[in-house]
């Protein structure tokens, strides 16, 4: 629809514009002048021979003036320009020049005073290597007759925009010319080249997204300016068949390009990612369409497609980036600037391939200036944002630095804090742990003790019991017996009693002295005293008792103490040989005063002699012989009631086994806890 649109416009412009003349104003080549323009001095004709209409020369109603410079826009069929000119002199030596770079086929016939036609042929479709020189643009050089009217046809065609500006130029001007045009054209796409280089680098080095689309978007203004201005063409002899399908792809794809950056410039695709997307869509969509017409041979059609889709991305991001500029939305405030520069370049050679707005050299120009501007433009606004967001990043990553420290610190006390409850934890918990193992050791010890408290009952009251109840029976069977019968089995049974109540009694003197506070009664005493009683006990053949002169006072109980070396005694008599005596000596040390017991008897193993102070333990020289296993026990435990200690001093290795029972004099006697 735009597309028949602007063509219908273009042909009622053309129409209204180019009204009929009969009367063709004659140009003057002035030698005075360097540049002089064709505009007011051409006529136009449209017609398909490639030879001159000679048969319209003659009919001044199939010309129409052109008040302007030529254009014709986009069409099929080829356009005769008809000039006729006058040079007072021959010394001027003059060059036809046309601007416009992409004429496939530009003839220049001159009629001779013989009536022949002179040709001279340029454009694309000849090959550069064969135009008459080697210009960007086709040249043409003339010398007319002084005083003499030529007249000039000119035969245009193009599959681009049929628009050029001819001139006459003198030689020595035009050099000039040509040399201010590519100083221009070199300072200008040198620029693009280094933009392109540069961003180039910086997206490498970012990988930004708007770094990228820019990159893309600079290659492909600069291609379409490069090809326009026919640098490429000139520069490396491209032809036709590839640099004008180059060109027509590129103006295709460019609005792909310019719609997916102005989208980021607005930084809308975070703000409605739906709409960029389908928008983007549309527009790839479109594009492709117009780069494959193009691609298939329809040259016009696509590259007219691709202009449309451009030129209609103007007034709609316009309209946009004002209705978002009202509502507050920053990024559009820039974008109406370097974007509407740019827009109206391009609007201005969109208008003049149209033939909607003369040619000139403002309309020449415009796309070019105007791209380079919003190139740069852009760039310094890329760079800009790159400081800025390199700017908040460092802010960011500042301000990440200061939260992590102060998060760190933070952490560290806490850190600290749970170290300490958990410090707290751990050694309550160890406490529990060594409560509860010290329970489970004196569960374990309990049952231990029960275990061979029950071994003990089962193995020493078995056989009083059982003697008890042999003499019990032969009581009952003989009550007729001899009486000396009867009185030996009354000593069994006494002798069987008084086992059976001694082993009751260590066992509750066990459990007595176990209370602690309810057996114990000191009182000052003296160790002779103690040692008296107990030598009394025993035949003197059995004991052999050395002591000191002077032993120590004592804070002792009498009877607990006498109960402890009783006890010594016992276990060594009961492990001696039946004649042989037991040593007891008793000194006066720094210590306080120390009862050693000693008797003959077999070497006590050194496992067992770590266990003989616990309770109803027997070693293996002991199962054979009587007790409970609580003689040593109830010693231990009455020696530390007293504050002392009772050791094996030896085991036997020398054939002699010495208890030694240390008590703390009463200078020396230990706090009681």
């Amino acid at each position: 629809m735009k597309s028949r649109f602007f063509s219908w416009l273009s042909i009622a412009l053309l129409f209204f514009s180019a009204s009929p003349s009969f009367a063709q104003t004659l140009l003057e080549l002035d030698p005075a002048r360097a540049r002089i323009a064709t505009q007011g001095h051409l006529v136009r004709l449209i017609g398909t021979s490639r030879e001159p209409p000679l048969a319209a020369l003659n009919d001044p109603t199939r010309w129409q003036a052109l008040p302007g410079a030529v254009s014709a826009g986009y069409r099929n069929d080829d356009l005769w320009l008809r000039l006729r000119l006058h040079s007072p002199t021959a010394t001027s030596h003059w060059r036809i020049a046309f601007s416009n770079a992409l004429l496939d086929e530009v003839d220049l016939h001159l009629l001779r005073p013989d009536g022949h036609w002179e040709v001279q042929r340029s454009g694309e479709n000849i090959g550069r290597e064969h135009w008459p020189h080697a210009t960007r643009a086709p040249l043409f050089d003339f010398s007319p007759d002084a005083g003499q009217v030529h007249e000039l046809l000119i035969r245009l065609r193009s599959k681009n925009a049929l628009n050029s500006e001819i001139v006459f130029w003198q030689a020595d001007a035009y050099e000039r010319e040509a040399r201010s045009e590519e100083l221009w054209h070199g300072l200008y796409f040198g620029a693009c080249l280094l933009l392109i280089i540069f961003h180039a680098f910086f997206w490498r080095m970012t990988r930004e997204a708007q770094s990228g689309c820019y990159l893309l978007y600079v290659i492909i203004n600069a291609g379409i300016e490069v090809l326009t201005v026919g640098l490429p063409q000139q520069q490396f002899l491209m032809p036709a068949w590839l640099s004008d399908p180059l060109l027509g792809i590129t103006i295709a794809l460019s609005p792909i390009i310019g719609v997916r950056f102005a989208l980021l410039q607005l930084e809308l695709p975070a703000r409605w990612p739906v709409f960029c997307r389908r928008l983007q869509l549309l527009y790839a969509l479109l594009g492709g369409v117009a780069a494959i017409t193009i691609a298939a041979g329809h040259y016009a059609a696509g590259v007219i497609l691709g202009q449309i889709l451009a030129l209609g991305s103007i007034p709609f991001f316009t309209l946009l980036a004002l209705w978002l500029l009202w509502q507050g939305h920053r990024p559009a405030r820039f974008y109406l600037f370097a974007f509407g520069i740019f827009y109206l370049g391009v609007t201005i050679a969109f208008l003049r391939n149209l033939t909607i707005l003369p040619t000139n050299l403002w309309t020449l120009n415009a796309a070019a200036v105007g791209t380079m501007i919003h190139l740069v433009l852009m760039s310094l606004r890329l760079n800009f944002r790159y400081d800025s967001l390199r700017s908040e990043l460092a802010a960011a990553q500042q301000s990440a630095v200061t939260a992590m420290t102060a998060f760190n610190e933070q952490l560290e006390q806490e850190v600290k804090h749970r170290t300490s409850d958990l410090r707290q934890e751990i050694q309550r918990r160890q406490l529990l742990a060594n409560g509860l193992r010290a329970a489970l050791e004196n569960e374990q010890r309990v049952r231990e003790e029960q275990k061979e408290f029950a071994a003990m009952i089962s193995h020493e009251f078995r056989t009083p019991l059982s003697i008890i109840s042999t003499t019990a029976q032969q009581l009952v069977r003989n009550p007729e017996a001899p009486w000396e019968k009867t009185v030996a089995r009354c000593n069994n049974l006494r002798t069987a009693t008084a086992r059976m109540l001694s082993l009751v009694d260590e066992y509750l003197a066990a459990d007595r002295i176990d209370a602690e506070s309810a057996g114990y009664q000191p009182r000052p005493c003296t160790g002779c005293e103690v040692l008296q009683a107990i030598a009394d006990e025993w035949p003197d053949e059995r004991l052999s008792f050395e002591q000191d002169a002077a032993l120590p006072a004592l804070i002792c109980d009498p009877a607990l103490l006498r109960v402890a070396v009783r006890n010594l005694i016992s276990n060594a008599l009961r492990h001696s040989p039946e004649h042989a005596p037991v040593h007891v000596t008793a000194k006066n040390t720094a210590r306080g005063l120390e009862i050693l017991v000693a008797n003959r008897g077999l070497e006590i193993p050194p496992e067992e002699a770590e266990r003989l102070f616990l309770k109803y333990f027997r070693g293996r020289q002991a199962q054979q012989r009587p007790g409970a296993g609580l003689g040593l026990y109830i010693a231990r435990r009455i020696a530390r009631l007293h504050g002392g200690e009772i050791e094996l001093q030896n085991r036997g290795e020398a054939g002699e086994v010495i208890f030694a029972l240390h008590l703390p004099s009463q200078g020396t006697l230990p706090a009681r806890s």
